[in-house]
């Protein structure tokens, strides 16, 4: 891969290629396949207490990790992403969006080289207070770059095999801890985090660079990255034309009060949309059911090996539904995919939560068989709709100017909702049984699904300026001197 070193394009008057070619495709896989590596090692390291802890209780006296302890080493790693999921935001909106990814980069190694000679919980603790900062950076900046650096053409599945990625890791991480020591999801973590220094050839944002006015830096960076062609000059001509105006706006009139901000529907309704899609991502229940998937099944069966396989058979066909869904992102709609996926899903998770409930009344006889295909179809089901799209979506409904206190508030959203469903988790298993924990899921992803259903428009192949104006009011519009195209509202 060639270095980011820009080159001066005197003119682009010649332009006669319709779309991208190989080389700037290969360019963006390159680029994204760092954010890939990240939300990789995040699954491992969400997926490790999942394996590490029945070990650990083998290996010490099993009072050492105990319920209270167990739930902490699964959900600290949340917690500690608080502050970062405040500080980021900011810190990308200043310095770019390379910056935290190196930084990012040389945490991730200190991350595993800490958790690889760990001799005791609070040492394990330590790495997941740390893990924290992967997390913050996984749903805030990882987002940014994979919607700034590739095309409206790519994006969708590039960002779907992000989402991929993360439940890749918690199998690799549960399928190592089951057949091997678990230190050993550490070292595979090492090396990942090492690839990812190839931030270090990367341009800085052509988006970024449009924001601070630094537009002969912002040709360069887009050019690097998209070659030479009519769709994306067209794209780029766009972006320096919007950006333009912006930056013409603020001189002129100063920034946007915060009262303002709030009032406009281009800042509150992507934010809404986004927010009940990452509220609907946790209640599928899916982040749960995969991390406490063996507390799960020994509550359903004695046989522990039978619990360790049908974890690994689920986690396998999440990862499997996952890149379908990803596949199916394509060639279908993004609303119809994810719409589609999400009832069915919630079709299944009443249907599992009416057999287990007959199960408990002895109506019926618990068969490994019919459980474990319930949960494939629902996994299946899950993977390939909200479990790619709903973090994805962010990352192009909020628009330029508010991505900041956005992706702020956002994000916390996400690491608020993720730690505590984490935490409560074993005691919302003991109080409501694993048959009232499926239908609280499916009553409160339903919910979610509705909401979005009535509100969420069509993204597919749209620019980021074009998601934009669908935003606007129609007073925001008259007032806006930038011609762009608005989207349909659902297609």
């Amino acid at each position: 891969m060639e270095s980011c070193s820009y080159k001066e394009v005197k003119s682009v008057d010649f332009v006669q290629k319709e779309n991208e070619s190989i080389k700037s495709v290969l360019k963006q896989i390159f680029i994204s396949s760092a954010v890939w590596a990240q939300f990789f090692m995040g699954g491992m390291c969400v997926g490790a207490p999942t394996v590490f802890i029945p070990q650990i209780r083998k290996e010490a006296n099993s009072t050492v990790i105990d319920e209270e302890m167990g739930s902490w080493l699964f959900s600290t790693s949340g917690f500690a992403m608080y502050p970062w999921l405040i500080v980021l935001p900011l810190f990308t909106k200043r310095y770019g969006r390379k910056l935290p990814q190196i930084i990012t980069a040389l945490a991730s190694m200190v991350i595993f080289i800490i958790l690889y000679y760990s001799q005791n919980v609070i040492q394990i603790l330590i790495s997941e207070v740390l893990q924290g900062f992967l997390y913050a950076g996984n749903v805030t900046v990882r987002i940014l770059i994979v919607t700034d650096y590739t095309s409206p053409k790519y994006r969708g599945i590039f960002l779907a095999i992000k989402s991929a990625s993360f439940f890749w890791g918690i199998w690799v991480a549960n399928a190592i801890g089951t057949f091997f020591y678990w230190k050993n999801i550490a070292i595979l973590g090492f090396i990942c985090a090492v690839y990812t220094l190839n931030v270090l050839l990367w341009p800085e944002s052509p988006y970024w660079l449009a924001s601070k006015g630094r537009f002969e830096e912002c040709r360069k960076s887009f050019r690097w990255i998209h070659g030479i062609n009519v769709t994306s000059e067209k794209e780029l001509k766009e972006l320096i034309k919007v950006q333009t105006e912006r930056i013409r706006v603020e001189n002129e009139y100063g920034k946007i009060g915060f009262v303002d901000m709030v009032r406009s529907s281009e800042f509150y309704k992507p934010l809404s949309l986004s927010a009940v899609a990452i509220i609907q991502y946790h209640f599928s229940g899916k982040v749960v059911c995969s991390l406490y998937i063996l507390d799960i099944f020994k509550n359903i069966t004695a046989d522990e090996w039978s619990a360790y396989m049908a974890m690994l058979i689920l986690d396998g066909v999440t990862v499997f539904g996952m890149y379908v869904g990803s596949f199916l992102s394509r060639i279908l709609k993004r609303r119809t995919l994810y719409m589609t996926c999400s009832f069915t899903g919630i079709t299944f998770l009443f249907t599992i939560s009416l057999y287990l409930f007959l199960v408990r009344l002895s109506i019926l006889g618990e068969n490994h068989f019919v459980t474990i295909a319930l949960l494939c179809l629902y996994s299946i089901s899950i993977s390939c709709g909200p479990l790619i799209l709903s973090i994805s979506l962010y990352g192009e409904l909020i628009p330029q100017k508010f991505q900041a206190i956005s992706y702020m508030l956002v994000s916390l959203t996400f690491g608020i909702f993720y730690s505590v469903l984490i935490k409560v988790s074993p005691s919302i298993f003991r109080t409501f049984g694993i048959d009232g924990t499926f239908l609280f899921y499916a009553i409160t992803c339903g919910l979610c699904t509705l909401y979005l259903f009535l509100y969420l428009p069509e993204t597919k192949n749209r620019t980021q300026q074009e998601i934009e104006a669908y935003f606007k009011s129609k007073d925001e519009v008259q007032n806006d001197n930038t011609s762009v195209v608005l989207l349909p509202n659902k297609v």
